[in-house]
């Protein structure tokens, strides 16, 4: 009997730069889904961008997920939508100082008062 080939195989680890201190401390997986991401994303993007055919019927499911005509049921597509999900959030950024012309001149003397 002719063995299956293996799905998801990748020749090299998965980076994304927007994770510059990689996949684990990103906060947004867990250990074991950034060990995932690096290990198959490569051949997760080479799928969902259309320059690898699959090569089995894992693969085809996985095409399927991507495409949005079935839910994520398995470790490799829960972990790829979670990815594809944290592409498009929100970034945030927090201030300490105020944006210029944002006080007045009478909250500024407010400040200069004699204790």
């Amino acid at each position: 009997m002719a063995e299956s080939p293996v799905s998801f195989h990748a020749l090299s680890r998965f980076a994304d730069r927007r994770y510059p201190r990689g996949l684990a401390r990103s906060g947004f997986f867990t250990l074991s889904e950034a060990e995932r991401l690096e290990r198959h994303g490569t051949a997760y993007a080479a799928l969902t961008n259309a320059e690898r055919t699959p090569i089995n019927e894992e693969e085809e499911a996985f095409l399927a997920v991507v495409k949005g005509q079935r839910e994520a049921q398995s470790p490799h597509e829960k972990v790829w939508v979670k990815y594809l999900a944290t592409l498009n959030r929100r970034r945030y950024a927090l201030t300490a100082s105020p944006q210029k012309g944002e006080w007045s001149d009478s909250e500024d003397s407010n400040l200069d008062m004699d204790l």
